[in-house]
């Protein structure tokens, strides 16, 4: 069995794996919204931000806006959640955390995937390994941050998290498969 790198290590490999993204031109989808409320005011904060500035703080006051985020955004800024939680697990961004894994957490199979799953397809297969890896870290050093456990107790949501992410890695595959067939 392979043993699961350090903290450091494994920032490193998420640096490296996302390390081709920039700053999103918009951080929420403003096309179609009636109306603005708090939550998208929140994903709108992040506009025009690097996200190796974002601090715990900003995260705690702005989590919401995590689910409003574009895909783009959503990808240019998880790092800053995986990363803040590596450096310090004991002060990590806990609802930002607790949100990437909540829209993670399914059922088995394609049909009981969350909503949030689109956007993903367009991740790198090193920025997957790197959430994955994560992910593991994350089930042994913060079993607690999900408050979503199921009866089998802490590190359930993380498993499911964890099954799901793989999941959409392999759909993620087979779309560019058939995109380059076609």
């Amino acid at each position: 069995m392979r043993e699961s790198p350090s903290a450091a290590e494994l920032i490193g490999k998420i640096e490296q794996a996302f390390a081709h993204r920039k700053i999103p031109a918009e951080a929420v989808v403003m096309e179609g919204r009636l109306q603005i409320d708090s939550d998208v005011e929140d994903g709108l904060w992040f506009q025009g931000r690097d996200w190796r500035e974002i601090t715990k703080e900003d995260w705690e006051k702005h989590h919401w806006g995590f689910s409003y985020l574009s895909p783009a955004a959503f990808a240019y800024f998880l790092p800053s959640i995986l990363i803040l939680t590596l450096r310090n697990p004991q002060n990590s961004p806990d609802l930002a955390v607790d949100s990437f894994v909540w829209q993670l957490d399914s059922s088995p199979g394609v049909e009981n995937l969350s909503p949030f799953s689109y956007r993903y397809f367009e991740f790198t297969d090193d920025e997957f390994e790197a959430m994955k890896e994560w992910l593991l870290w994350a089930c042994e050093n913060k079993p607690d941050v999900f408050r979503g456990n199921a009866v089998g107790g802490p590190g359930d949501g993380f498993g499911r998290a964890f099954d799901a992410i793989d999941l959409i890695h392999k759909e993620a595959v087979e779309c560019r498969t058939r995109d380059r067939e076609d």
